[in-house]
């Protein structure tokens, strides 16, 4: 017994310092992953495709300035960035439209997939592309092309992948399109009450009442196309007349009556028209956004303005992803285009404002 209590504790000190020998090498392995899979922020890259140097310059919070010879590079050099800072949050949002999140996260996401896949937005995606004019479809590859070099150049995957054992699929044009769609579908009533009540309105009130309810615009809104909105009449008495209502709903009815009412009056109940009933229901947070724009003959350096306020939830990371970019512009080398802002990760597209400080640089070169 006292000779078998030595050998027991030397195969447990034995089997504890294997542990901590495995721990420690799994948790340099790990370092060494998260490095690698860190982005390029200075020095010099080759990339195929570039038809003339690129340079990025980073502030000191990191966010890059993208100085390009062409569009289509600048859309290049902006995939680039996009996959090394950005690329599992782009790969969420292609999969979510396209309704393909199971085969990267598991079977817990078969029902999202199965809701979405209704709309084949793959194939609207597809379908898009092969639409667009021969400029934009070049623009658009040079981003994809830009977003796989950005992959390739990373040293390991991003950590996401490495925690769910996935490898990253490659970018594709019509992916662009998908997280558009993703978008979209973040900012729609899943369902469809909005658009149902319109309906409703539309079926059961009379005509210049729901103009008035659900105006196109109003004098506050400026319309990209066409001329301003005009402001729908209120409507009087002979079109709508509320105090009869009020006066002939002294109570609110129970379910099944209101079901057994005429649309006419279960609308009215519903939306509250003037009844006892207005306002009492909240029907939630909006969702969408709201802007404007100033043209540049109103602004002291002449340059148009763009403000948007974006009502979309906090996440980590970030949905937006700001940055600057600038390329010249051929009808006037003294003034290059310079836009500075936002854009969605997946996305080639810039909304914004003016530059930023650099403080590191890289150079993309061509290949």
């Amino acid at each position: 017994m006292d000779r078998a209590m030595p050998r027991a504790l030397r195969v447990f000190i034995v089997a504890v310092v294997v542990l901590l020998a495995a721990t420690a090498a799994a948790m340099v392995w790990g370092r060494a992953q998260l490095r690698a899979s860190l982005p390029q922020l200075d020095g010099e890259r080759r990339m195929a495709g570039l038809a003339a140097p690129v340079e990025i310059a980073r502030d000191r919070l990191g966010i890059p300035t993208i100085r390009a010879r062409s569009r289509a590079d600048a859309a290049r050099a902006t995939g680039f960035l996009h996959a090394q800072d950005r690329f599992f949050q782009m790969d969420l949002a292609r999969r979510r439209a396209a309704g393909e999140l199971a085969s990267l996260v598991g079977a817990r996401a078969l029902a999202v997939d199965r809701e979405i896949r209704l709309h084949r937005f793959r194939a609207v995606a597809r379908r898009t592309v092969e639409l667009l004019r021969a400029s934009d479809r070049a623009v658009l590859e040079a981003y994809t092309a830009g977003v796989n070099a950005g992959l390739d150049a990373l040293g390991a995957p991003p950590f996401e992948y490495l925690v769910l054992r996935q490898t990253p699929a490659r970018w594709m044009p019509e992916d662009t399109v998908l997280v558009i769609l993703s978008m979209f579908v973040t900012l729609q009533d899943d369902e469809g009450s909005y658009e149902a009540t319109l309906a409703t309105m539309r079926d059961v009130l009379p005509a210049p009442m729901t103009e008035f309810l659900a105006p196109d615009g109003s004098e506050w809104d400026a319309p990209l196309v066409g001329p301003a909105f005009a402001v729908p009449p209120i409507p009087g008495p002979e079109v709508y007349d509320l105090r009869a209502k009020r006066r002939n709903a002294p109570r609110r009815p129970r379910d099944d009556e209101d079901e057994a009412r005429p649309d006419f009056e279960r609308v009215d109940s519903t939306l509250g028209f003037g009844s006892w009933e207005w306002g009492a229901q909240d029907s939630g947070e909006a969702i969408g956004s709201n802007s404007f724009a100033v043209a540049g003959r109103l602004t002291g350096n002449g340059g148009a303005l763009l403000a948007n306020d974006m009502h979309l939830t906090i996440r980590v990371p970030n949905t937006w992803y700001r940055a600057s970019l600038e390329w010249p512009d051929p009808s006037a080398p003294d003034m290059p285009h310079r836009l500075t802002g936002v854009t969605l990760p997946g996305v080639r597209y810039w909304f914004g404002r003016e530059g930023s400080v650099s403080s590191r640089t890289m150079s993309l070169q061509s290949a």
